[in-house]
């Protein structure tokens, strides 16, 4: 009697572990496969892009995605602008005040698809993709010319050799990025890339002859090197990382 009850509580209880197993496993499947729930496939995307902000040109780029319903591509198109006056360093703000900057981006996205178990995720415009990205942008700057005895850290001396100049830039970048979902109507586009770029300084609306031009303002992680030595013309790596707010409709 006690192995027959031994028997029927032993196979109860594998019973029972392969029920909840297989559940688990069930689940398991259904979250993994189930696309994720939108009322309707987005055809426009609005972004605007924060951490171009944040750097020494302070941006403020906004823009659209286009992402047509057939095909694996999609379209998307950026302005941005910023002025030194409104910069979130002070250095900036007090030295550059005039500092202008205009950009205009175009991307090309292409979407990955069938790439199991992420095929759910990875739908035009929900997921990850890799992306081609012009950058054309204006950057008008107040840099200063050197001037032996002249104390660099006295803003009223430094007033007097400053010059006006202007770098016109034509960039592209490789990137590969994904959507982050934080709501159906909110998502985060991560991104990362790198490229090359090509770069033309003026000073004051002629070219620069041989003078040494510097930035007055200390901007740590955020200095580039051509900035202290600019050349008429030259050609620069380039990389872009950054977080946009999307908002589909």
């Amino acid at each position: 009697m006690k192995l027959i009850i031994l028997f029927l509580i032993t196979t109860c209880s594998v019973s029972a572990q392969m029920a909840i197993s297989e559940s688990v496993f069930e689940t398991q499947e259904v979250n993994r496969k189930k696309p994720v729930t939108f009322t309707h496939v987005p055809f426009l995307l609005l972004r605007v892009n924060p951490s171009a902000w944040l750097g020494y040109n302070n941006t403020f780029q906004f823009g659209a995605e286009v992402a047509p319903p057939i095909g694996k591509l999609s379209f998307a198109f950026d302005y941005g602008t910023g002025k030194g006056k409104s910069n979130l360093n002070k250095q900036v703000r007090g030295l550059q005040p005039d500092n202008r900057n205009k950009e205009l981006r175009g991307e090309v996205r292409a979407y990955f698809s069938d790439w199991f178990p992420f095929y759910a995720l990875d739908k035009k415009p929900f997921g990850r993709y890799y992306a081609l990205e012009y950058i054309n942008g204006t950057y008008d700057r107040t840099l200063g010319v050197p001037v032996p005895g002249t104390p660099v850290t006295d803003e009223g001396s430094i007033a007097g050799i400053y010059r006006q100049t202007r770098e016109k830039t034509h960039v592209l970048h490789v990137k590969f990025g994904r959507h982050i979902h934080l709501h159906r109507h909110l998502f985060l586009d991560v991104y990362g890339g790198v490229g090359a770029g090509r770069s033309v300084f003026t000073a004051e609306g002629a070219k620069i002859e041989g003078e040494r031009l510097y930035n007055p303002v200390e901007l740590g992680f955020l200095a580039h090197k051509r900035y202290e030595t600019p050349k008429n013309k030259q050609y620069f790596f380039s990389k872009t990382l950054g977080v946009r707010i999307v908002v589909p409709i």
